[in-house]
């Protein structure tokens, strides 16, 4: 049996805690507090319903902020705004001025150099491999993401979610902030349109996993995103944004400030997961092109345009596909999940009945899984063994507690959603100043990390 564990005053998986002074905490003066509790194999990560640990911060014309803490000290920002993509831009440099500029300049500067030696350039196709033959050290990535914005950004810039005007609107809102003296808007439109090249460049290893039917208590769909993404300064800059377009499903995208893309997130129709398609084989990508849509814009536009798990297929089948990733994606109508197989040849449609053929691991019943390592996976026993140890016992809840912590999965950020509660639990890493998760490395990940319960159809409809 398992028991739902949320933390409130004065629970056992917490200790009582006063008000929070929530003070802006930067990657370069962070200084971590970790879990009061200790988190062993039969002990729940922590939970905290959202609105006992958000304060607002700040609000303007077309949008609101506000800031997230735990008694741990675990923190990000999440951030509403309304509006045409220009609007929601504007607002979103505005309210996130001096924290978007010191990641657009420090932040991602010292992620640059770090990632140099890591980035295997022979992965890349050939013609961005020889423009680079000259290049060393920040430089070169930064050379890769313009040069891949130049092949891309006719695809880039026709997303209907028009992600052309959102830039264009976050940089006036940057400068128009205050935070950046002598402020270059289009210097600030380039960085932003290079930043959002960087999941073209650097994939992401993920898991997920959604469970219906004879899964679940209810029969309802419960889905679960991951993300493992490597030492940087992301998590400690994470936003949730919460968009309400003019046009489109209000849906919140799990962030970082100037991404008009999206990686993880929820509508009010539809859920998405997202993990990178490597095999074992050579240099473990598999053949695509920059000519295409960037995958992170596809993401964007599922979740804003798409209203059930068939629309998101017709979308992903009838386009310019370029990198190969799995997809997954869950709708509150027919409460059930695939797995989209995308890549350049071809758009594959997987379920629990021949997700193995992917995989190569065991079938569970209503169960589609896929875990983070390339695929088919040489660990065979470490998800399946999570998956049939809790299925017909599936929750959110359970899903948060136990499940990515006990399989060391998520350190960037942990997504659930529940369709039958209409509620998504949310963890963030926690990295020290030299970019790790934690001093051992291992306990400022999400996956180790309290989780803040959002209601869905609360936070969607929330009012400016």
């Amino acid at each position: 049996f398992f028991f739902d564990c949320v933390c409130t005053c004065g629970s056992s998986c917490c200790s009582c805690a006063t008000p929070i002074n929530m003070m802006r905490v930067t990657t370069i003066v962070l200084a971590m507090a970790w879990s009061a509790c200790a988190l062993g194999p039969d002990t729940p990560n922590p939970i905290y319903l959202s609105e006992g640990v958000m304060t607002p911060i700040n609000q303007t014309t077309n949008g609101k902020l506000y800031a997230v803490r735990t008694p741990e000290g675990a923190f990000f920002k999440v951030l509403h705004s309304y509006g045409t993509a220009e609007e929601m831009g504007e607002a979103q440099g505005l309210l996130l001025g001096p924290l978007a500029y010191e990641f657009l300049t420090v932040g991602l500067e010292q992620y640059f150099e770090s990632i140099v030696e890591q980035l295997n350039i022979k992965s890349l196709p050939e013609w961005l491999q020889k423009f680079l033959e000259d290049k060393a050290g920040p430089d070169l990535i930064k050379a890769a993401l313009g040069a891949i914005f130049l092949r891309e950004q006719d695809h880039f810039f026709s997303a209907r979610s028009n992600p052309k005007d959102e830039i264009t609107g976050m940089a006036r809102g940057i400068c128009a902030s205050g935070a950046v003296d002598n402020c270059d808007e289009a210097s600030l439109v380039e960085k932003l349109e290079h930043l959002n090249m960087l999941t073209e460049l650097v994939r992401m290893t993920c898991s997920m996993f959604g469970a219906w039917g004879t899964a679940t208590p209810t029969g309802h769909l419960v889905q679960l995103r991951s993300l493992d993404f490597g030492t940087g300064p992301f998590a400690n800059y994470t936003v949730v944004q919460v968009y309400h377009p003019t046009v489109g499903n209000p849906f919140a995208s799990v962030s970082f400030p100037g991404f008009v893309g999206a990686v993880t997130g929820f509508s009010d129709k539809v859920a998405i997961s997202e993990k990178v398609w490597e095999t074992y084989n050579g240099t473990g990508v598999q053949p695509g092109s920059y000519k295409g849509e960037p995958v992170a814009q596809v993401l964007r536009d599922i979740l804003q345009f798409s209203s059930s798990r068939q629309d998101a297929i017709s979308f992903t089948e009838n386009m310019a596909r370029n990198w190969a990733i799995f997809i997954g994606v869950g709708d509150f109508v027919s409460q059930e999940f695939n797995a989209l197989g995308f890549r350049e040849q071809e758009l594959s449609v997987y379920g629990y009945e021949n997700i193995s053929k992917v995989t190569e691991m065991p079938v569970v019943d209503d169960v589609v899984y896929i875990d983070k390592h390339p695929q088919p996976s040489h660990d065979t026993e470490t998800m399946p063994g999570f998956m049939q140890k809790y299925h017909g016992q599936i929750t959110g809840n359970l899903t948060a507690q136990y499940i990515p912590r006990g399989m060391q999965t998520g350190d960037l950020h942990v997504a659930i959603y529940d369709f039958g509660m209409h509620k998504a639990w949310v963890a963030t890493g926690q990295v020290t100043a030299d970019g790790n998760y934690g001093a051992d490395g291992v306990s400022g990940k999400a996956c180790n990390q309290p989780y803040i319960e959002f209601d869905i159809d609360a936070v969607l409809n929330e009012k400016l």
